[in-house]
């Protein structure tokens, strides 16, 4: 194992430790290849990676070690893979929050982000839409989460 293998390691130990995660051979690989590998990869292009080393590791481990990674802050997941595609019937630029509970959309608009946005961008080609996707807890969920357990007799 060279010296960059060896700190990535202590690297995903450590974070591993902090947040209750077994440290597993299949968690390292999925972690080594996200710090080293592509880009913002999808589960299938992990798992095509992953699997030269560990073949008998199967396309719904590496999804379940992602989602893991993502649930406890180790890695984020850049857009949401349980919609194939949304339709806004507002076409006009806009922008959205999205809530991770209950799944609604909401718009709202920032209209100087474009100004802001463009010239920064602009050095990847040519900009085509500029957006804003916020997610979140949304008001309805928050309130129904710190609403009381009616089921529950109170203590006296």
């Amino acid at each position: 194992m060279d010296d960059s293998n060896d700190e990535l390691l202590q690297e995903f130990q450590r974070k591993s430790h902090e947040v209750g995660l077994k440290v597993t051979t299949a968690r390292f690989a999925v972690y080594r290849y996200l710090k080293t590998g592509a880009d913002h990869p999808v589960v299938d292009r992990v798992w095509d990676a992953v699997k030269q080393d560990l073949p008998a590791i199967t396309r719904e481990s590496v999804y379940r070690i992602l989602n893991d990674f993502a649930s406890h802050g180790i890695v984020a997941v850049v857009d949401r893979s349980d919609v194939v595609a949304r339709y806004d019937c507002n076409p006009v630029r806009h922008d959205h929050f999205v809530c991770e509970r209950c799944g609604r959309f909401f718009d709202f608009e920032l209209s100087e982000l474009p100004g802001l946005v463009e010239p920064i961008v602009a050095s990847f080609g040519t900009i085509g839409r500029v957006e804003i996707r916020a997610s979140g807890v949304c008001k309805s969920c928050l309130a129904q989460e710190n609403a009381p357990n009616r089921d529950v007799e109170p203590t006296r």
